[in-house]
């Protein structure tokens, strides 16, 4: 069909002028670490949760999983999208991977392994102009980083300064970074099972923190003794285990499978972090992946209701707005699960392009090449 042939709009040259001045952003993970500190990413986060405990900001998720052509494993594409008008952003981020067959770890890649495909498209709530296409690597561990230590901040108990961490990758490091800007840590004790991997996240730590950072060789020493207990792994079994428990600790986690049923009988007060989400398969249910790299929500809710009275349940807004305490009394145990809220992304997104515009970084596309003159 000829472009002709369809109806368009002209005639707007004023308009046509201000978009040939404008561009849309490509920022890297090299340029987000520039201007995205750890400060504004925790206050970014914790104002987007404000915003949508107000009913003033939105949030999806989704995830599409197919059996690959070959029959070898899935592919799953997971979007989420948030709008939050205060910060004139509406965020989507997708995650392109395929997810090989069975293990006891996460092991997704895009292409090869050791190559991944996360993006985040930003646009403004005002004009609707495509802001920015961003790699959501960095932003990803700040944003979830930050979102433990707003946790933290709200549940932990005021004098706690012995961190115990499980798990050496990026995103124990934004946790320690992050929890560290909230509370007084003097010590961090480190478990993986690799023994090079935890010495060397020691060493690396510590210089960074100037804080002494010990690696443990039994994963329960993490816990003995320590006020705050963050798991940041990618196992598909529990790290952390409610016989481990200390009165007035606060346990933290990225996805749920990484805390054992007993933390959750255990604790005084769960708050979680989640929006509803929608799983999307071709295949008939013993066709699909038995577990897969993220539990679907109905799983972890069975497992909530199961476990948690009502009462114990809050969702993170409602904490930091006051409406619910998040912890009573020093002795409580209290518990927090991160999951995955597209608010978090929006927030973040937004201040990474704020930072690269004001001082002039990432590579500029002409917004032009983004507008079209064709209608829907």
């Amino acid at each position: 069909m000829d472009q002709d042939a369809y109806v368009t709009y002209h005639g707007n040259t004023e308009a046509d002028r201000e978009i040939a001045q404008r561009s849309v952003l490509f920022i890297d993970n090299e340029t987000a670490a520039q201007v995205l500190t750890m400060e504004d990413t925790i206050e970014a986060v914790e104002e987007s949760y404000r915003e949508y405990g107000l009913g003033r900001a939105t949030a999806t998720r989704a995830t599409h999983s197919v059996p690959r052509p070959g029959g070898d494993g899935w592919y799953t594409w997971d979007p989420m999208a948030s709008a939050l008008p205060k910060m004139d952003a509406l965020a989507v981020r997708m995650k392109s991977d395929i997810l090989p067959p069975g293990g006891a770890q996460v092991k997704k890649y895009c292409v090869a392994p050791g190559k991944f495909c996360g993006l985040i498209l930003l646009f403004s709530t005002d004009d609707g102009a495509p802001l920015a296409i961003m790699n959501d690597g960095h932003i990803q561990h700040m944003r979830v980083g930050a979102a433990g230590a707003i946790s933290v901040k709200h549940m932990a108990r005021e004098d706690a300064a012995v961190l115990g961490l499980y798990g050496t990758a990026g995103m124990a490091t934004a946790h320690a970074l992050a929890i560290a800007k909230v509370r007084p840590i003097r010590e961090i004790r480190v478990y993986s099972p690799n023994p090079e991997h935890r010495a060397a996240f020691a060493d690396r730590t510590g210089a960074n923190m100037g804080i002494p950072v010990a690696a443990v060789d039994d994963p329960r020493r993490v816990m003995e003794g320590a006020d705050i207990v963050a798991a940041c792994t990618n196992s598909l079994a529990p790290v952390v285990r409610g016989e481990w428990l200390e009165p007035g600790m606060h346990v933290l986690a990225v996805l749920p499978n990484e805390i054992d049923d007993d933390v959750f009988r255990r604790c005084h007060r769960y708050v979680y972090s989640r929006t509803p989400r929608t799983d999307y398969h071709v295949a008939d249910p013993e066709r699909r992946p038995a577990v897969g790299y993220e539990p679907i929500d109905t799983e972890w809710l069975e497992r909530e209701e199961r476990l948690l009275a009502r009462e114990k349940r809050v969702f993170l807004s409602d904490v930091v707005l006051g409406n619910q305490p998040g912890r009573a009394a020093p002795e409580e145990v209290t518990c927090f699960v991160t999951q995955g809220i597209a608010i978090q992304f929006a927030a973040a997104a937004r201040r990474v392009y704020e930072g690269a515009r004001t001082r002039g970084l990432g590579h500029e596309l002409p917004l032009s090449w983004f507008l079209q003159d064709i209608s829907d």
